[in-house]
């Protein structure tokens, strides 16, 4: 890990995120203040399942992975954070604990937030308030899609509508480059490695091919009516 400076490009992805860009500016330096700027490699742990944290992350680029351990020690991905989202938020009102691990899932940098500080501004600022709690709902809605996926779709329809929604308007064919390994493809899909490769061999029949990490699409109505 090593400590940077946050630049301007820095501060317009922060801007340009749900959180930061419904603030003023004068409240989004008071946020800012104190926060510290790391780099991370891949697999680097952020927190671990149950540790203590009072800090809200933010990933100013790369991308960072959720997830929980099972007994048997299996992994279960909750959630790929990428650029311009922010993470852990929850702890801030659970105990101070990390409810899953989080790690890079890249070469990611990671902007580390004083949780006190935002809870103290959030009970003094409205506008923190109301941002704060719309982030929430957002990420609560999130888990609901998830949850919802993971009941009403089989594993190649959710590498299907994954698909479906890099397809540009008005496209009958196209291809587009994975924007992370395969193996994160499928944490976020909530699919083991080996039902992601059964569910993309499924699919050929329906004109999907993947070479690496470029998926190419030959008839977009084959695939919608999967």
């Amino acid at each position: 890990m090593k400590t940077l400076q946050l630049t301007s490009s820095d501060r317009a992805i922060l801007l340009c995120s749900r959180f930061f860009g419904r603030l003023p500016h004068a409240t989004v330096e008071a946020i800012l203040e104190g926060a510290t700027l790391s780099s991370h490699e891949e697999h680097d742990v952020l927190f671990r399942q149950g540790d203590s944290i009072d800090d809200v992350f933010f990933v100013i680029s790369g991308l960072v992975r959720l997830y929980r351990l099972g007994k048997e020690g299996r992994e279960a991905d909750v959630a790929v954070f990428p650029k311009g989202e922010m993470f852990a938020e929850n702890a801030m009102f659970l105990g101070r604990r990390a409810t899953a691990s989080a790690e890079a899932a890249e070469a990611s940098i990671i902007l580390r937030l004083d949780g006190r500080k935002l809870r103290q501004l959030a009970a003094v600022d409205p506008e923190v308030g109301q941002a704060l709690i719309e982030h929430l709902c957002h990420r609560g809605k999130m888990t609901e899609d998830l949850l919802a996926e993971d009941r009403l779709l089989t594993a190649p329809q959710r590498v299907a509508s994954y698909i479906l929604s890099h397809c540009p308007n008005g496209s009958t064919s196209f291809s587009f480059r994975l924007p992370f390994q395969k193996n994160v493809l499928a944490g976020k899909l909530g699919l083991a490695p080996e039902a992601l490769s059964r569910a993309f061999s499924t699919l050929r029949l329906s004109g999907v091919s993947v070479k690496g990490r470029v998926i190419e699409i030959r008839d977009r109505q084959a695939l919608e009516r999967f």
